[in-house]
This record gives C-alpha cells, sequence and structure tokens, in this order.
C-alpha cells in the first residue's frame, strides 16, 4: 500500500496473487481502505509509511530503523519532518486498525526495496522505468500503471518475500521495525544480511 498523508489524496493498493498477477485499486478514507483489505484477505500488508514515531532512544528526529537503512545505502525521511508525521499519525492508526482485525502489518519503503533488488539503479525515478524493473522479476504489470501504483505493487512484492523469509527487519521492536528485502541481484538468491529475518509458510493468499 502505498499511503497519502491525508484523505483528501488517494492511496494506492495493489494485491499481488499466485502466479504474480496484480490487482491495483485507489482509494481515499481509512475505513474503505480497511474495507477493501479484509476482502483481499492478505497473508501480509506491507505499508509505505511509518507506522510509528521516534521513540527519543536513538534521537528526536529519527529511529534505529532509518539509521541502519542509510548504512545500507537507503535514505529516508524523518518521521518528525513536516508533512511526514501527518504520514506517521495516519500510518500508525490505520496498522493498528488492521492488526487488531487479526492482519500481519509491516512498514517498508519502496524506492529502498526497488535500490536492494535492482529494480531502480538510482536518480529519478519514474513509472516506466519501475515497471521494467518488476517485470524482469515476473510480475505481471498492466500498461499505463502510475508510479505510486508501482509503489503499491513493491509494497505487496516486500509484503511476499518477507513471508518467505527474504527480509530484512531493522531498528529496535520496542520502537518499530522496517522490513526492505535482503540485498539480492535476483529473488532466487540467498539472503545475505546479518539483521533479523523471519521464515514463515502461509496458505496462498494475495500479499
Amino acid at each position: 500500500m502505498d499511503l497519502s498523508a491525508s484523505e483528501d489524496r488517494p492511496s494506492a493498493l495493489c494485491a499481488l496473487y499466485p502466479g504474480w498477477r496484480l490487482e491495483f485499486c485507489e482509494l481515499r478514507g481509512d475505513g474503505e481502505i480497511v474495507e477493501r483489505v479484509l476482502q483481499y484477505s492478505p497473508r501480509c500488508v506491507a505499508i509505505d509509511a511509518p507506522l510509528s514515531l521516534p521513540s527519543g532512544k536513538y534521537g528526536a528526529h529519527s529511529r534505529l530503523c532509518e539509521r541502519e537503512a542509510r548504512r545500507l545505502g537507503v535514505r529516508i525521511l524523518p518521521p518528525t519532518l513536516g508533512p511526514m508525521r501527518r504520514l506517521a499519525e495516519r500510518g500508525s492508526g490505520l496498522a493498528s486498525r488492521l492488526r487488531g482485525l487479526g492482519l500481519r502489518v509491516v512498514e517498508t519503503f519502496p524506492s529502498g526495496a526497488q535500490r536492494l533488488l535492482s529494480i531502480w539503479p538510482g536518480g529519478e525515478r519514474s513509472a516506466e522505468g519501475i515497471s521494467r524493473g518488476l517485470r524482469r522479476l515476473g510480475l505481471r504489470l498492466p500498461r499505463g500503471v502510475s508510479l505510486d501504483m508501482m509503489d503499491a505493487a513493491t509494497c505487496s512484492l516486500v509484503a511476499l518475500l518477507y513471508e518467505m523469509g527474504r527480509c530484512m527487519e531493522l531498528g529496535d521492536p520496542s520502537e518499530g521495525l522496517l522490513v526492505l528485502p535482503a540485498r539480492a541481484t535476483q529473488l532466487s538468491a540467498r539472503r545475505r544480511s546479518s539483521c533479523r529475518s523471519m521464515r514463515r509458510s502461509r496458505r496462498s493468499r494475495p500479499s
């Protein structure tokens, strides 16, 4: 899910089904987002938004996960900076609501995931460039999809990799974790990270 900071702007949702089929939609209100997510009945929901604010233990404006991501070459805006705080407040509220309904919810950062998976080499990001990288990994993308939807598709891919045990969890669990793919050039590569990883098996449901 590529979450917007305000319900005035649409958020992009993407469900990834077995066979690499993708389904997209754009929604505004938290209520309709929750309703659609429940319809998908996903194994995991990955959200592009801070799902917590800094505890103060690692600095006033950043969390440990941002510091650890920076060491991987992934730069993330602090969740207290300007509109990021609104996004963090909305993200944490939505995540709590979904978790309260029994769903697994993780925080991710699509452009960082795209770099680690060699989908995006850096520089200016474009929907066309990201879509080419996702197609190389086997995702079945329709034509004319926006950059926000490309980020939502990347979130779905991260959710799948997380369920497969091929992600890193960055940060302090008491403050909030950030999930990113283990550094690799292809999906079949073995994870090499020293960061925490998780392996789970679940029934076939969308990610």
